[in-house]
Parts: C-alpha cells; structure tokens; sequence
C-alpha cells in the first residue's frame, strides 16, 4: 500500500494479521494490531495497548484484501523451491561473504553447495562445462536482502527504542547476536523478533525470486 491510501481508522492487513490506523505522519503511519480479546483495548487515544510504527518499507506488505496473505502463506507453505531457496540462504548467511555459497538451477529447481571450509561428501558443485548464467544464480547473502543488522534496528526502533543505544554497542564487538538474543529475551519480545524476522525474509526473498523470473508458487 502507498501512504495516501491510509486514513485514520483505516483497517488494514499483513502477514501478521489485522491492524487499524490511528495516526498518520509525513513517511509513516502509525497503527494497533486488532488482535485482542477485549475490544476496550481499542478504545483511545490514548490506546492500553502499543501503537506501532510502519515505514516506507513496511507499508509495502500492507494490503486491504486479507486472503493476499492467506494465499500468499498458504503457497508457501506447500512450495518445496521456496523451501529449499529458504534453506540455502541460511547456508549462505550463516559464514561470511564468499565462505559459503550456493547456486540455484532455475530450470530444474536444483541447488548446488559450496564451502570454503572443505569439500563435504553432501556438497555438490555444478560441473563447469555445464553452466550457464541465463539459468543459474547465485544466492543471496542476507546482507543483500537489507536482512543483517539493518533488520535488527529497524525492530528495535520499532519495538524497543530505548534499547537503541545499548544494541548499538552490542554490535560493536564478536558475538552480537547471541547477546542481543539475550537482551530480548529479557524484555520479553524474543518470540516477536523471530515473527518479525522470519515475516521479513519471507517477504524479501519473494521479492528477489520475483526480480530474478523464478517461480516458487509451485
């Protein structure tokens, strides 16, 4: 959705279910998630329950048709090549640029692993003779996804603004993440942080197999 398309009021939908308006600034909009049991919670301002923030790159997976995310859920869900693509971007991400990569076939839905850390029996690179680069690609790395530490701010302005000083410390040094997992832990959103990672590179993910003619709607 575009800005102009909201209104105070406005009920709206995402991956995460369905929300209202109730604020609407020059880039942004604010909103409550209709998600409680007692309807009191909605009565404001001021709200008893947390307004949320939706930035340019949030309002692009707002929709006013709810079944676009059950569709959208519900195919993926059964799609094996989202799947797998899912699976190889961890792989991917999981070491530092160029340590590990993988290399999608398009044509068949093939993936093929390498590793700089040695040649493991279940990799398989694809022969030389044998590529083409109109029907393999490679795959991303989360940081080319905006998926990193650009991610992790975004939910901490989001969520925990306070903190905003503190996690950019954390990320200063070796092992960030595991110490900022222990700091939303102990505000209690950790289970928000990976809905709200996971709900992401989804998105992000299927915008790149779209950019890229590959068809995960199988």
């Amino acid at each position: 959705m575009k800005k102009e398309e909201f209104k105070l009021g406005t009920e709206f939908y995402t991956a995460t279910g369905k929300w209202r308006c109730t604020d609407i600034g020059t880039r942004v909009i604010v909103a409550i998630h209709l998600n409680q049991e007692g309807h009191e919670n909605y009565n404001g301002p001021p709200y008893s329950i947390p307004e949320n923030v939706f930035d340019e790159y949030d309002l692009e997976g707002c929709s006013l048709d709810p079944t676009e995310f059950e569709d959208r859920n519900e195919k993926f869900v059964k799609s094996k090549i989202f799947s797998d693509i899912e699976d190889a971007l961890m792989f991917v991400s999981s070491s530092g640029y160029g340590e590990n990569s993988a290399l999608l076939d398009k044509s068949t839905g093939k993936i093929y692993y390498r590793s700089e850390y040695g040649d493991l029996d279940e990799f398989e690179e694809v022969p030389e003779d044998e590529y083409n680069p109109d029907i393999h690609i490679e795959i991303p790395h989360k940081n080319d996804l905006n998926l990193g530490r650009d991610l992790v701010f975004k939910f901490v302005e989001k969520f925990i603004p306070d903190d905003y000083e503190r996690v950019d410390k954390i990320f200063r040094k070796r092992g960030a993440y595991s110490r900022y997992k222990d700091l939303l832990d102990s505000r209690g959103v950790l289970q928000k942080w990976y809905d709200f990672e996971n709900q992401r590179q989804q998105s992000a993910l299927l915008q790149w197999c779209r950019e890229n003619d590959i068809n995960v709607m199988g």
